[in-house]
């Protein structure tokens, strides 16, 4: 996997796509020696590795807004440690209309890395993936039980 940009390379990246012309002298070195612009007609351009280093950029900053939404839509519907679901019922749970299948899907792939979700196949089928609670997640809590002698003793009581 590529490196990630640091905050100076961002900022100055976008400077570069907005108005090239306004970088700074440092922000032209750090750029231009990690390949992200170059000069092409006696101006300034952000090569497709810059390009690409942007999209990556994005795409992370999206996870990372995602992660929590799509968490606890799947520990909702993982309530026990034996629950599984598909993708389809998360992505459903979060709203079909608000994300895309694939912010979904890349939230979720972010939790099995961390050890919330893992994935488990029953079959060969790549399309039979399903989800459950992972080592990391948070314990499932029981419901406290209803001792139904001392309900009913209140109830003549009364």
């Amino acid at each position: 996997m590529a490196k990630s940009l640091s905050a100076a390379q961002v900022t100055a990246l976008l400077q570069a796509t907005k108005n090239s012309s306004k970088l700074t002298r440092l922000q032209v070195f750090t750029l231009a020696t990690t390949g992200l612009i170059d000069v092409k007609d006696d101006n300034f351009v952000v090569t497709g590795k810059g390009q690409r280093a942007m999209k990556r950029q994005t795409r992370r900053i999206n996870i990372e807004k995602n992660v929590p939404v799509v968490a606890e839509a799947a520990l909702q519907i993982l309530d026990t440690n034996e629950a599984m679901c598909n993708h389809r019922q998360i992505w459903e749970a979060v709203g079909r209309d608000k994300f895309e299948r694939d912010e979904v899907l890349d939230a979720m792939r972010h939790l099995r890395e961390e050890g919330i979700l893992e994935t488990v196949k029953l079959s060969g089928n790549n399309f039979q993936v399903f989800w459950r609670r992972g080592a990391a997640a948070p314990e499932v809590v029981a419901p406290p039980e209803v001792d139904e002698a001392a309900e009913v003793d209140a109830v003549v009581k009364a």
